[in-house]
């Protein structure tokens, strides 16, 4: 079976287990909750205006991707940046003073957007501020530890059942429907039945796990100490001029350990 198949797979599973558990996640921040009580809609926030250099890159973005249809986001950017850097010094200070009148009818209207915020609603927007750098940090970690080669974690005996027993090209909601009768069929299943697919769970995870050291030990070697699991990081010898303990020092440690806190 293909690996589209389990990545549709994970995708599907993911994207259903967030919507049973956070409901409101794609909705945006559009309520408030006080003590559990009814909701209450957040004033609408003012949009903060863009700079002079954005302004210009939103400006010639149709007429450059028109020009040049094949070429990526990334390129249509870099051409913008190789125009703005040849742009007049009299259109950038037009759109200059643009930004700035923008900008100073934005900072009134914030202001009072910010009075009108009660106690629970500003506590509401700062923890929403923190998983947003939460899950932002976590996708540089994905990021970096997947640049480095970090081995994929393999599959347990019921995903590897439902990558050979799913169908390929599901919609969303036929994977959200295959994946609930797959589990069904799974529960039904004798032991001998489930025992070739959990062999070949236990063979690759047993793989999986000399990868991960050789891994590791290089990530150690190359001092990237933070992608290594903390239960894996080398812990120093003690000092060779350390004494050894002796009898009396055993006796007092283990005097300590049972002498009441």
């Amino acid at each position: 079976m293909q690996m589209s198949v389990l990545s549709r797979l994970f995708s599907s599973t993911r994207l259903w287990t967030t919507n049973i558990r956070s409901p409101g996640l794609c909705s945006g921040l559009k309520t408030s909750a006080a003590g559990g009580g009814e909701t209450a809609t957040l004033p609408v926030k003012p949009k903060r205006p863009v700079n002079a250099y954005i302004r210009f890159l939103q400006s010639i973005r149709p007429a450059l991707k028109s020009k040049n249809p094949k070429a990526s986001p990334t390129e249509i950017s870099k051409l913008a940046a190789a125009q703005w850097q040849v742009l007049d010094l009299a259109n950038k200070s037009k759109l200059e003073v643009e930004y700035k009148k923008d900008q100073a009818v934005w900072l009134q209207q914030n202001a009072k957007y910010l009075s009108q915020l009660t106690d629970e609603q500003k506590e509401e927007i700062r923890q929403s501020r923190v998983e947003k750098s939460e899950e932002k940090a976590k996708r540089e970690h994905r990021k970096r530890v997947k640049d480095l080669g970090k081995p994929k974690r393999p599959l347990n005996g019921f995903l590897l059942y439902c990558q050979d027993q799913k169908p390929k090209n599901l919609t969303r909601d036929e994977n959200r429907s295959q994946i609930k009768s797959l589990s069904e069929q799974w529960s039904k299943l004798s032991e001998t039945q489930k025992e070739p697919y959990q062999r070949r769970a236990a063979d690759a995870v047993a793989k999986y796990r000399e990868e991960m050291l050789k891994w590791e030990e290089k990530m150690i070697a190359q001092d990237n100490m933070d992608v290594v699991r903390r239960k894996n990081v080398l812990i120093p010898p003690p000092a060779k001029d350390a004494a050894p303990p002796t009898k009396s020092s055993k006796a007092a440690a283990a005097a300590a350990k049972t002498r009441p806190q």
